[in-house]
């Protein structure tokens, strides 16, 4: 057993695996949905059509023609695209932690690590997302839907749209998909689509931003329930006591626990024990203010 063993079976950040099954559900369930449920198109093109949708792309090539597929696609590119999010945002932090480690074993090597530039590396790794659904965002989100339903209605007055095509556009023009099958066309309908694009597309950043952070959130609050049972139990006392001495002390609890939660590393402890040890000039092990 070791430190990560311990702590990797309650991590709250989604692994690899993870991330790649939640990818592979996202394509499987568009490319069946759009060949067999609704547009009865291909499987490639099906496939094509949920990656361009999902990635924002909409080349305009593919659209969905059927009011079920136009409803389908309005939930799915919602919901998909929040997902998507956060797998590219773990794959993405991933790589910009290795980048930090590399930049951070360099810094060590020609010892010109600051404290300053530890914390910072620190906070990037740990950026927790506190934003929750609550009755007030509820209500704002009725609103801004409304009005944006409203306009969209005015602006296409002379199209004769249904209900779901009009959720329809207002969803692929927020989501910034635009495939190109609904469009202004008269100069003042261009006018007044300028501002409702700009209106539409914050609203929706914002609602898929809370969707990913919410999942972020509940993921963390597993985690953390997850190590106050382990602590309760004492699980892994042994693996605190680095010093061998049979008891663990407090300061070995709290650093077992922060590298548990992931809040520090190796690295960054290092480089406060030696700014400590450069401030105890007299090796004492404490800091006086003689020193």
């Amino acid at each position: 057993n070791t430190h990560s063993d311990w702590a990797s079976s309650s991590r709250f950040h989604f692994g690899f695996w993870e991330c790649l099954l939640m990818t592979i559900a996202l394509l499987f369930v568009g490319t069946v949905a759009f060949s067999f449920v609704f547009e009865q198109w291909s499987i490639d093109k099906s496939l094509y059509f949920t990656v361009v949708t999902l990635t924002t792309c909409g080349y305009g090539d593919l659209s969905p023609t059927t009011v079920g597929g136009r409803l389908f696609t309005s939930v799915f590119a919602i919901f998909g695209i929040s997902i998507l999010a956060i797998v590219i945002g773990e794959f993405g932090s991933k790589i910009v932690e290795a980048e930090i480690g590399t930049m951070e074993k360099e810094k060590k090597a020609a010892e010109s690590v600051t404290l300053g530039k530890s914390v910072k590396k620190t906070s990037n790794k740990n950026d927790v997302v506190s934003m929750i659904f609550s009755q007030e965002d509820v209500l704002r989100y009725i609103l801004l839907f409304l009005f944006l339903f409203g306009i969209a209605r005015f602006l296409f007055r002379d199209e004769n749209w249904t209900f779901i095509e009009t959720i329809y556009y207002i969803v692929i023009t927020s989501t910034t998909i635009g495939y190109g099958d609904d469009y202004p066309i008269s100069d003042h309908e261009r006018l007044l689509a300028v501002v409702y694009i700009l209106v539409a597309v914050g609203v929706m950043g914002e609602f898929l931003g809370n969707i990913s952070g919410y999942v972020i959130k509940k993921r963390q609050s597993v985690f953390y329930k997850s190590m106050k049972e382990r602590n309760a139990n004492l699980e892994g006392v042994k693996l605190m006591d680095t010093d061998k001495s049979g008891n663990v002390s407090e300061l070995e609890y709290l650093i077992f626990m922060l590298k548990s939660m992931d809040k520090v590393d190796n690295v960054l402890l290092n480089d406060i024990r030696s700014m400590f040890k450069k401030l105890d000039v007299d090796g004492s092990g404490a800091i006086s203010n003689a020193n």
